[in-house]
């Protein structure tokens, strides 16, 4: 027999649906993501590790080192863990570029008889292109 579901039941079970959706990145612009590429340092392992080191303090961890001048075991595996997920991503993330079809281009190139040419159009279909994590 099957089971009949309630307005107020497909109501819910939207609802609990979209609570558990994340909101989608906004798009940026193309221009702007040259801008902020050119002035990005890349991934560091050091970097990340002493800011998750650095917040420890707000749930009460202890930072710093040991009573005895030690350097603390926690910090140190910290900045192992955080160096061994960004080598992760580094050596095994994918990233796909895709180029909408209508995006402008121009393209050089030399004619049959040497005669350089330049040309402008539009992609007629999608275009893929790969990129790397640094």
């Amino acid at each position: 027999m099957e089971k009949l579901y309630s307005i107020e039941d497909v109501q819910q079970i939207v609802q609990a649906v979209v609570a558990n959706l994340e909101p989608s990145s906004p798009n940026i612009p193309a221009p702007l993501v040259l801008l902020a590429d050119s002035n990005k340092k890349g991934l560091s392992a050091r970097e990340v590790a002493k800011n998750i080191i650095a917040r420890q303090s707000e749930a009460n961890a202890p930072i710093g080192p040991l009573p005895d001048g030690e350097e603390s075991v926690s910090e140190k595996m910290e900045f192992i863990r955080v160096q061994e997920i960004l080598n992760h991503l580094i050596t095994n993330a994918k990233i796909q570029v895709v180029i909408p079809p209508g995006t402008p281009v121009t393209a050089t190139g030399f004619s049959a008889a040497g005669v350089p040419v330049q040309v402008q159009g539009v992609t007629s279909g999608l275009a893929i292109g790969n990129a790397i994590i640094q």
